[in-house]
């Protein structure tokens, strides 16, 4: 079962039709869809009250494989499954694996693993292994356009829900890391008043039975509650090229790296930045602010002024200049074993001379 047959959607339908597989891998950098979808399959497969006898979750980082050998041998008790976890399975040696290789070959009946892993080098044996003989399921960060998806879904979760206007204020600010997202969602969902139980109301079910009130997120709201760390390093970041500041800009990318953007992620997030510049350029000449100036660039009326302020340090021929160098490291970036972070660098010399 390839990873790219799978998504989080189809795993939940198949766990709520009560069709489970003997192998689940979960990898990639978005862990936090990862540490979701692994919550799901316990649910699913392991009642609440039987899950000190039939569960057993292992850290690949520093555990006796042996033991996790004479987990997946053990029978069932009380319970028709029983499920071992594997985090950060990425850590364990070839060595370790093929202690495990013939139960994830020809596993007991009623048994099911779950692997969990950041890195996964495809072209190694045991992992091609693991990914053919399961459920691989691949944890990538959302794209852009399948951010506001993950933001109805996880504003489900807390009781609050998002206008379009607030969903595109928050995934602005916040960007499309799923862990940041349900974190600043948690934050105005507090403020705004939600996760309340209350004796009557429309919303999801308290863990009491008491019904929740769900409460409407404003773009002010947003505006006042959450963090704005991407939006506001990014655009430090294209300050710091549109004015040839390369010592800033190297300070910046330093920031951004911190934060856990990866390299291609950080491309990304600029080319996306530089093109609503090149937008903003186009609309002020034509004469147009506010709403009409936010519509035709694709940004919150509340980011016009920044964004309007940053395009009059650009000229047509820099944009262009600074999308061909951003192609260029992109490209260079998926295909070249050079480190990436000096691509990076190296970009910043080219349009910051």
């Amino acid at each position: 079962m390839a990873a790219s047959d799978w998504s989080y959607n189809r795993l939940t339908q198949t766990l709520k039709k009560g069709e489970f597989a003997s192998l689940y891998c979960l990898f990639g950098e978005e862990t936090f869809l990862a540490d979701r979808a692994k919550e799901e399959i316990v649910e699913a497969i392991i009642p609440e009250g039987m899950r000190d006898f039939n569960l057993n979750i292992f850290d690949g980082a520093d555990c006796d494989v042996a033991r996790v050998r004479d987990a997946l041998e053990t029978l069932p008790m009380m319970s028709p499954n029983r499920l071992v976890v594997l985090v950060n399975s990425d850590k364990l040696k070839d060595k370790e694996w093929e202690v495990l290789q013939p139960l994830i070959e020809n596993p007991h009946d009623g048994t099911v693993l779950v692997v969990t892993a950041v890195k996964v080098d495809k072209r190694k044996k045991n992992w091609k292994r693991l990914l053919e003989s399961g459920v691989a399921l691949e944890c990538k960060r959302p794209y852009e356009n399948q951010v506001p998806e993950w933001i109805a879904f996880l504003a489900k979760r807390h009781s609050v829900e998002f206008g379009s206007d607030a969903a595109s204020a928050l995934q602005q600010l916040v960007g499309s890391n799923l862990s940041d997202l349900d974190g600043e969602i948690r934050k105005i969902a507090i403020y705004c008043g939600g996760n309340q139980h209350l004796a009557s109301g429309r919303g999801t079910t308290g863990a009491a039975g008491a019904p929740r009130r769900v409460v409407e997120a404003t773009v002010d709201d947003v505006m006042k509650v959450a963090s704005r760390v991407k939006i506001e390093s990014v655009f430090d970041f294209a300050d710091a090229v549109g004015r040839n500041d390369r010592a800033r800009a190297l300070f910046c990318l330093a920031n951004l790296l911190d934060q856990g953007q990866n390299e291609i992620g950080i491309i990304a997030l600029v080319a996306r930045h530089v093109r609503i510049l090149r937008t903003m350029i186009e609309g002020l000449r034509e004469g147009l602010s506010g709403a009409r100036l936010a519509s035709k660039a694709g940004v919150s009326p509340y980011f016009v002024r920044d964004y309007s302020e940053q395009a009059r340090l650009w000229t047509p021929t820099k944009i262009d200049q600074t999308l061909e160098a951003l192609f260029d490291t992109d490209r260079a970036l998926k295909t070249s074993p050079v480190v990436s972070h000096i691509w990076l660098e190296n970009f910043i010399v080219r349009v910051c001379g």
